[in-house]
């Protein structure tokens, strides 16, 4: 079995951005994944990233290889915002990243890991193993897909997660319904929109959340008021993109876990709203009641203001987010899971992102009720990389080799 020192599983903007941190500090690692899978693959053509320029880098520690960067290595104008950055664009970004900071990945899936004494055991889908005195998880936010439970009992085809949603081409002509409210509604019913469907939309929320417009050149005396961050303007998304760790620090596992769940909520970029108003139905205020199959469609009973009205609809599209949960992370061994401290249904993390269980860390979305929100969108990947990356060069040094201390609730 080859052994190694340090694995990242997950080649998204998190594992390529610990991996670059990694790579300058001279620690030796292996990156397995395939690389921008979840966004190549499971986001539909067309799609916008919802954050602006600026805030839409992978992160290496010298800021050598930022998209900025590599606009103008292409030739091609760099606005700081108001500019949406395509899908398409940022995989090339990312792939342009890649070759210049990380270098090579293991282009294969890890199937689970086990704890063997005081290694870890990485059993790959190719049916090898690799043993890894190390770990850091950045596998995304896949395994967290959330589907309501009113509609868990349809067939397979008739309700997707929108992470499903690629080829919109297909749903030309057909009647589709979209459940939710957030960026990927909203987007999801104009992309369908345009690509030839009859969109509709439901939302428990009585009216919908647009971002707004951002200044392209704010004096310093707006800058100073009202100060643009990762996660849009003010000074509280300032604090939560720029403080994770005094967040952390600062209050309780309950308090942090509601304003994680409560925090940052649904709501749809400035540029998608011409594209959504006016154009598609939205049944706002309604709760979804019952979705079954009928005649090879499916009807679904919602509560509304008027009471219950029927809608009989092609395909339902379930873009209802994502629940967090260590126990939903399915590439850890159940034995694994059982001995990791947790604060409620969320791993318990110290500050360098490691997990009861020495040297194995835990980043991205999985990490946002410990640091905040800023954890659930790829600008986080500037704060939990290097944080790792200095507890990984003290231990590969021989430093730093006390017990992870973790406070569990």
């Amino acid at each position: 079995m080859q052994s190694i020192e340090t694995a990242i599983v997950g080649a998204g903007p998190y594992g390529l951005s610990v991996s670059a941190h990694l790579r300058a500090a001279g620690v030796a690692h292996e990156v397995f994944g395939d690389p921008l899978e979840s966004w190549r693959d499971f986001m539909p053509r067309g799609m916008l990233l919802r954050s602006e320029p600026f805030a839409s880098n992978l992160w290496d520690p010298k800021r050598r290889f930022t998209y900025e960067r590599y606009l103008n290595e292409k030739n091609i104008p760099y606005r700081k915002v108001r500019d949406p950055v395509t899908i398409e664009r940022f995989l090339d970004y990312a792939s342009w990243f890649r070759q210049h900071a990380v270098g090579a990945v293991r282009k294969v899936k890890v199937r689970r890991i086990r704890r063997d004494n005081e290694l870890f055991v990485l059993e790959l889908v190719d049916g090898s193993a690799v043993q890894a005195r190390r770990v850091v998880l950045a596998t995304g936010h896949m395994a967290f897909r959330n589907v309501p439970a009113e509609l868990s009992g349809l067939r397979e085809g008739l309700c997707i997660h929108s992470t499903a949603l690629t080829d919109l081409q297909r749903y030309a002509g057909r009647d589709v319904t979209v459940i939710g409210a957030g960026q990927s509604a909203l987007e999801s019913a104009a992309l369908l929109r345009e690509n030839g469907a009859t969109v509709r939309l439901i939302a428990r929320q009585e009216r919908l959340t647009w971002n707004a417009d951002p200044r392209p050149k704010p004096s310093w005396i707006e800058q100073l008021r009202n100060p643009d961050a990762g996660l849009g303007s003010g000074w509280q998304s300032w604090a939560v993109s720029e403080l994770p760790f005094l967040y952390r620090r600062l209050f309780h596992a309950e308090k942090r876990h509601r304003f994680f769940l409560n925090s940052w909520g649904p709501s749809g970029a400035w540029w998608l709203r011409e594209r959504f108003e006016g154009k598609i139905e939205a049944l706002l205020g309604h709760q979804l009641e019952t979705a079954r199959e009928f005649e090879g469609r499916v009807r679904v009973t919602v509560k509304g203001p008027q009471g219950l009205r029927e809608i009989v609809t092609d395909q339902l599209v379930a873009a209802t987010g994502f629940l967090v949960a260590l126990d939903r992370i399915d590439c850890l061994d159940d034995g694994l899971k059982k001995i990791i401290a947790r604060e409620g249904p969320y791993p318990a993390l110290n500050a360098h992102f490691e997990t009861s269980v020495p040297d194995l860390f835990i980043v991205g979305l999985a990490s946002a009720p410990v640091f905040g929100p800023v954890l659930r969108f790829m600008f986080g990947a500037k704060h939990a990389a290097p944080a790792v990356t200095r507890r990984l060069l003290r231990r590969s040094s021989g430093l730093g080799n006390e017990q992870p201390r973790i406070v569990a609730t």
